[in-house]
Parts: structure tokens; sequence; C-alpha cells
């Protein structure tokens, strides 16, 4: 069976651990990174389709951060997290294609919930991933 294959981006190992287990259990096959360098090996190894990115990484913003994914993978999808809101930046993220923009602390349970919602696997096309862009919030 095909499994959705995630890569998380947080300088903060709470916050991988928790994400890689929650998301794990839900069938995600889950990947984590703690800054760029990482982020960017797992990516051409892995190839994941979604990204759960951190927006304020020591070494890089979340949005270059996915530029770089993409210039990897086109087709990666993305989550921002943040620990605070900022209107415009939500707005660049947005612009980028980001799917959800979750505030620290969020509960991790919604957010696999959200990519499990998403997440839509076409069996009879030999396990190609679609993802879709659902209502934001």
């Amino acid at each position: 069976m095909y499994k959705n294959t995630v890569l998380v981006v947080d300088d903060q190992p709470l916050i991988n651990v928790m994400l890689k287990e929650v998301l794990s259990n839900s069938g995600f096959n889950t990947f984590v990174a703690s800054n760029y360098i990482e982020a960017v090996e797992i990516a051409k190894t892995e190839q994941p389709d979604v990204a759960i990115l951190d927006i304020n990484l020591p070494d890089i913003d979340g949005i270059e951060l996915l530029s770089k994914l993409k210039e990897i993978n086109p087709d990666i999808k993305a989550i921002f997290i943040s620990g605070s809101f900022d209107p415009q930046y939500a707005q660049k993220a947005a612009d980028k294609g980001v799917l959800r923009y979750f505030i620290k602390p969020f509960d991790v349970f919604e957010l696999a919930n959200f990519l499990v919602k998403i997440s839509s696997v076409d069996s009879a096309s030999k396990g190609e991933n679609k993802w879709q862009m659902i209502g934001k919030k």
C-alpha cells in the first residue's frame, strides 16, 4: 500500500518527535529535519509529497526553504507552522501555494487530520499521490 511521505522541518526537537509519532500513526511515511541541510538531503532521497515547515529556522526562512524544496520536487505541497502570526508573511505563503498555516502551540491531531483529509491516493494510478487544497483557515 502506498503511503504519502511527509517531511517535518522544525528546530524544536519536541515538535519533530510529536509530529513524527502522530503522523506515522496516522499512516504517513514521516521524516524529520531540524535545519536546511537535513531538509534538502531528505527531500532528495525521499521525495516527500508534503513538507511541514517552521517558518523561522535558524538557517533559513520558510518561504525560502519551500522554494529550495520545489527545486528538488516541483509538486511538493507545504504546511507552515510558526510561533506567531504575521498577516503579510501568511499572504506570501498563500501566494506560494501553502495549504495551511498553523500557529504554535497547535493541536498535532488537528494537523494530522488535515493531512488525512487533503491526501487522496488513487489506487488505480499505481500509488500516484494527489493533493487537493481545501478551505484556508
